[in-house]
């Protein structure tokens, strides 16, 4: 863990002192965003309902195309750059090139970074708390609440799965967790309801399908060639399946920015890893106990410096608490290992392999080693 002592310019390096004492310089860049969309609305500077990383327009986020361009860092650096020199233009200027008249946003001067390109998926409300969300929706009004609620009871108990006793239909303020525990049973509930004047369920089914895919695919712990094929896929066959939406009369378009963004999950993952190096979900978890509770725990009048006296005596209250076990229990717990690497034991093998002559593709597809 480092320790910043001194910042020596905006962007030049910062003196940090290590666990050990010694005094290193570090470069910090700037390489990516994590936040829901509001955020990323306002830390790039794009009009809300328009896609904060590429310049697709509202009315064109319900379309896939084969590849995006992201917004041109260049020209809004150089628009940015003339608030000072023609203050009355500036906004003319920044409204054409697709941004609100911000002034010296925090990115300008940061070396190596795009602000655009470093906008990173959000699994938590982009997928969980928006796209499932409206899904949710979109099939309860197309098979009807009574009828998917039916289902919902009518399934098996599971220690694996949330048993909803009321249905799905009728929560409010659905979390992350929840909306993930509907996404389990979802496809299980619709494979054999029917659509009214007898229309075919086919098409509904391949678009839940396949957002269900895009799901599970998009949390992959590692990712292949082959698995982020299959994630355009995924979305690519929800495209080509949700105009049973529109027949139906449950949408008229799909201009949904949440929607839209699934269409960067792909080169974001190239560039950045998987999706569980950025996602909000760790921070959305901190809320609980530093935001929700402390405001609970107020009268609601006035209750910024309430939730701050409330956090500080937690914490203050949790030290003591550390102080006296630790009084009750002198005996220390920390256990002290020799930080030798030699190994005293003696290592084994069988005599007889298992296995004689075994061929390559033997090891790949029967024992499944498949990066041997």
């Amino acid at each position: 863990m480092l320790t910043p002592l001194k910042h020596l310019g905006e962007t030049g390096p910062i003196e940090m002192s290590s666990g050990d004492g010694i005094v290193h310089w570090t470069f910090p860049i700037f390489a990516c965003f994590v936040g829901d969309y509001p955020e990323q609305v306002l830390i790039s500077g794009c009009k809300t309902g328009d896609c904060p990383k590429c310049p697709a327009k509202r009315l064109e986020l319900g379309v896939l195309e084969g590849d995006y361009e992201y917004r041109d860092l260049a020209k809004i650096l150089e628009v940015v750059a003339t608030f000072e020199n023609n203050p009355t233009r500036y906004s003319t200027a920044c409204s054409e090139v697709g941004i609100k008249p911000i002034v010296h946003p925090f990115w300008e001067d940061l070396p190596y970074s795009d602000i655009y390109l470093g906008i990173t998926p959000d699994v938590l409300h982009q997928l969980y708390q928006g796209v499932m969300k409206h899904l949710m929706s979109w099939v309860s009004t197309a098979f009807g609440e009574k009828d998917l609620d039916t289902h919902c009871q009518s399934l098996p108990p599971n220690h694996n799965l949330q048993a909803f006793s009321k249905g799905i239909t009728s929560l409010s303020r659905v979390t992350g967790k929840e909306h993930a525990d509907m996404c389990r049973i979802l496809l299980g509930l619709v494979v054999d309801l029917k659509l009214p004047d007898g229309a075919s369920p086919i098409p509904l089914i391949r678009a839940i399908r396949s957002l269900l895919d895009f799901l599970y695919l998009a949390q992959y712990p590692l990712h292949t060639s082959k698995t982020l094929q299959l994630l355009h896929q995924s979305l690519k066959q929800f495209h080509e399946n949700k105009y049973i939406f529109v027949d139906l009369g449950i949408r008229n378009n799909f201009n949904l920015p949440k929607l839209h963004s699934l269409a960067h999950y792909v080169d974001s993952i190239k560039l950045f890893g998987t999706t569980d190096n950025y996602n909000t979900e760790y921070m959305e978890r901190l809320h609980i106990d530093l935001a929700k509770d402390a405001y609970w725990a107020t009268n609601h009048r006035d209750e910024y410096s309430q939730m701050m006296v409330w956090l500080q005596r937690r914490e203050k209250i949790h030290w003591h608490e550390n102080y006296l076990k630790w009084c009750l229990n002198p005996q220390s717990t920390i256990v002290l290992r020799s930080t030798d690497m030699a190994y005293n034991g003696t290592p084994t093998l069988t005599k007889w392999p298992s296995a004689r002559a075994v061929d390559l593709d033997d090891v790949i597809n029967k024992y499944s080693a498949k990066f041997f």
